[in-house]
């Protein structure tokens, strides 16, 4: 009946529009100086008798540009980056031609956007930055997992979650929404899709009501491309690097009357190579007093993406949008571990531990979206329906060969992870600008996941047999449900903005052991205010502030039981009784603009209740490892306390020149933990920094470099530290037959210095490590456009609403 309701709303709305009296605009947007015509440049409409906005359109490839109005006096404003604003007046007829609208260049441009309408690489705004992924050198034949590596404010920890301002409760939307094609075990299931493939990155740190409230540190938003030109045209990109890997895909557009179809498809061939290293000191010494573990990584992916889908006009207000995506990924990992015992450095054992890995994984996504515009600029609804299917399996084969002191194979083990997985997804949202200043919006969503995870290690016996091992083998189901209802209202007056908003969330899980018949049962309801207020000084400064109460959720990985079999003398295992964590935040950001340089800073403070915190115990288990009895070693996240956080971030964008940019940022900041578990004190002090360096400098003979160096400074917790880390990237490109094709050769870790380092101590074990999740690379890609503008002003769906709201 809701869903009757909703659309019997929707058709009344559309009848009452066309029982107006319309009148039709046409128009053709033009450079005044060279005489070319704009494409996607910004037409809006108001009545010219109160100024209220009633409508608008986008210009398209040609610059022609097509609108309807209500009333007859009208005043019309263009606008297109780099040129100066036309307003004028004018009275309509049914069918009024206005010819070749001229705009004039502007003869001084500010550092966020470069000259002819061309976009800057790091756009920055006041809630956001937004990062051009096309012009990123780095990122051509790499995948998504790269690109957000190499962001600003953007990091991965050791073990590949993504870091926003040094935390990792962060949320990751594609298309403004959570999607498969981040897969069950989060951002590893982007190494999939080919950077070609998205347009943008947005990265969001103050949160409104209209976002889930998941997500303590921010959202990081990915925007696949669509183009919007008629006909056929795309982009092709085949690629290959060090250590046999090779990729292809394709981006394609066809947009023929009230259709565009769009594609995104992509195939690659990956292997990474990377290293661990793991240093165990005991005391009291017995028959030996280290121990030692040399890891080897040999990773290979095969796999395939591809997203196809169409957008429907029906008419200029109404748009449906049907897409579907798959992806299909098999891999092998082969691990070789050197484990040895020593005594005053001389070897008392000597062992080398492999495991053979193989993986299947498949994710397949369906989405059905509806666009309704009404008359007025920005007055909408939205309605959004997705169902995903996740599948992943891994089977692995263990086994020791002993060479010290004794030479002789060990029993194998097998052990076998299947994980199903099922989404869906149901959203509505509408947006209703009450006049020119104002604005409400509101929204429901309802989210149901369930999961299921079967994990069983098998032995062999004397006489080959294998049998199931009933003390490791374990089956998990997770289920979580999730309903929520948001509104905001938002309001400018002359110089000051404000948007306030409340979302409501209740949100039920259950975790269930199968094998030991333990269950687990949660239900939640909060309320998650939000704040957003700015100012603006002029044209060229503003001033903002934001609070948001969000909360993080433990995903399934932290939540399953099941151990790590890697290493035999240590294991991570997730705890099923982790409960969601609460925070409030609060952000004070400066935004100043000069002719060649744009600065932003922000100031912020997060206080989170019972945050999570992995930690690393003894088990009080042994294992016998080249005959010597060997202390096992267990790390698990806990809820502990409280965590305050607070910190400066700045970021800049200097354009020295027409060919020369440089975008420097870093985020200093400082953690306060309190709180134990059991008989450990958590309690702890750590202050550290990030930092990011980007210089895009074009050579003679039409070469482009880019240098991006990203830095994470060392960090201490109550029984570890982390060193200092940092990663240099190079990459060149150079336009090649008539700017239809490009080469480009980056480099990844040029001084191979992407390694973690790491140490942690319990009462009687001092661990020292190493990590390497991929060593250093490089690869060639070669693109090739047609009938496509190398950086077109825009790429969008053409929403002259922006789809934002009010800017602050």
């Amino acid at each position: 009946m809701k869903k009757l309701g909703i659309l019997s709303l929707l058709l009344l709305c559309v009848s009452f529009g066309y029982a107006q009296q319309r009148y039709s605009i046409s128009a053709s947007i033009q450079d005044k100086n060279s005489g070319d015509f704009l494409p996607f440049a910004t037409v809006t409409l108001r009545d010219a008798s109160n100024n209220k906005l009633i409508g608008g359109a986008v210009s398209d490839e040609t610059g022609k540009a097509t609108l309807e109005s209500s009333v007859p006096n009208v005043e019309i404003q263009v606008d297109y980056v780099g040129f100066e604003t036309l307003i004028f007046r004018k009275k309509l007829i049914k069918k009024t031609n206005l010819g070749a609208l001229q705009l004039t260049p502007k003869e001084n441009q500010l550092a966020g956007v470069d000259l002819v309408g061309r976009r800057s690489d790091v756009e920055i705004r006041l809630d956001k930055r937004v990062y051009d992924v096309g012009q990123n050198l780095n990122a051509k034949g790499t995948n998504v997992s790269d690109v957000l590596e190499n962001i600003p404010s953007l990091s991965l920890d050791l073990d590949g979650n993504l870091e926003l301002r040094g935390s990792a409760n962060v949320r990751i939307l594609i298309d403004g929404k959570p999607s498969g094609l981040v897969g069950i075990n989060g951002i590893d299931a982007l190494a999939d899709l080919p950077a070609e493939s998205i347009e943008r990155v947005e990265v969001i740190t103050a949160p409104s009501a209209r976002y889930q409230a998941e997500g303590s540190s921010g959202i990081v938003n990915i925007i696949l491309a669509k183009n919007t030109l008629k006909g056929l045209n795309g982009v092709f990109n085949v690629s290959g690097g060090k250590f046999d890997s090779y990729g292809a895909n394709s981006s394609l557009n066809y947009r023929v009357g009230k259709f565009n179809f769009f594609s995104n498809s992509g195939y690659g061939d990956n292997t990474n190579m990377g290293g661990a290293f793991q240093e165990n000191t005991y005391a009291p010494v017995g028959t030996y007093d280290k121990f030692y573990e040399r890891r080897s990584f040999d990773r290979r992916r095969v796999g395939s993406s591809v997203n196809l889908g169409v957008d429907i006009s029906l008419t200029q207000k109404t748009k449906f949008t049907f897409s579907y995506v798959i992806n299909d990924r098999n891999g092998e990992d082969i691990t070789g571990n050197q484990q040895n015992h020593t005594l005053l450095g001389e070897n008392k054992t000597l062992s080398l531990r492999s495991e053979i890995e193989e993986d299947k994984d498949v994710s397949k996504q369906f989405s059905f979206s509806l666009t309704h515009k009404f008359d007025e600029v920005g007055h909408k609804l939205d309605v959004t329906v997705q169902t995903e299917r996740i599948v992943e399996d891994e089977f692995s084969d263990l086994q020791t060969q002993t060479l010290l002191p004794i030479n002789a194979l060990g029993f194998l083990e097998e052990n076998n992870t299947e994980e199903r997985k099922k989404q869906f997804l149901a959203q509505v949202d509408y947006v209703w600008p009450i006049d020119i200043n104002t604005q409400f919006e509101a929204g429901y969503r309802t989210t149901n996941e369930n999961q299921d995870t079967g994990f069983t290690v098998l032995n062999e016996v004397a006489g080959g047999a294998v049998v199931v091992n009933d003390d490791l083998t374990n089956f998990l189901d997770y289920k979580q449900t999730i309903h929520a209802v948001y509104s905001q209202f938002g309001k400018k007056w002359n110089n000051f903005s404000f948007l306030v908003g409340l979302r409501y969330e209740h949100t039920y899980w259950t975790v269930i052991q199968k094998t030991t018949s333990e269950a687990g049962y949660n239900i939640f309801d909060g309320l998650f205010p939000t704040l957003n207020i700015g100012f603006e000084f002029s044209e060229t400064a503003n001033l903002t502030f934001g609070y948001n109460r969000r909360l993080s959720r433990p995903g399934a990985r932290s939540l399953n039981p099941f151990r790590s079999r890697a290493s035999e003398t240590s294991f991570y295992q997730g705890n099923p009784n982790l409960r969601p964590s609460y925070s409030d935040g609060f952000d004070l950001g400066y935004l100043k603009q000069f002719k060649k340089l744009t600065l932003n800073g922000s100031i912020y403070f997060r206080r989170t209740y019972e945050p999570r915190q992995r930690i690393t115990v003894e088990s009080g288990e042994f294992v016998d490892v080249n005959g010597e009895r060997t202390a096992v070693i267990k790390r698990f996240p806990v809820n502990f306390g409280s965590q305050d956080r607070f910190g400066f971030e700045a970021n800049s964008a200097i354009r020295w020149s027409s060919i020369w940019r440089t975008n420097i940022s870093f985020n200093l900041f400082k953690t306060i933990d309190k709180g134990t578990y059991q008989n450990l004190v958590l309690d702890n002090e750590n202050e550290s920094w990030t930092g990011n360096f980007r210089n895009n400098l074009k050579l003679p003979w039409g070469i482009n470099t880019q240098i991006n160096i990203s830095y994470m400074g060392p960090q201490e917790s109550a029984y570890g530290s982390r060193k200092a880390y940092s990663n240099t990237s190079i990459g060149l490109s150079k336009d090649i037959l008539n700017n239809n094709a490009t080469i480009n050769l980056n480099f990844n870790d040029v001084f191979n210095s992407g390694i973690w380092r790491w140490s942690s101590f319990t009462e009687t074990i001092l661990t020292e490590a190493e990590y390497q999740r991929r060593k250093p690379y490089y690869k060639l890609t070669f693109t090739y456009r047609f009938r496509q503008e190398k950086e077109s002003q825009g790429r969008g769906n053409g929403d002259y609403g922006g789809g934002e709201g009010i800017e602050l």
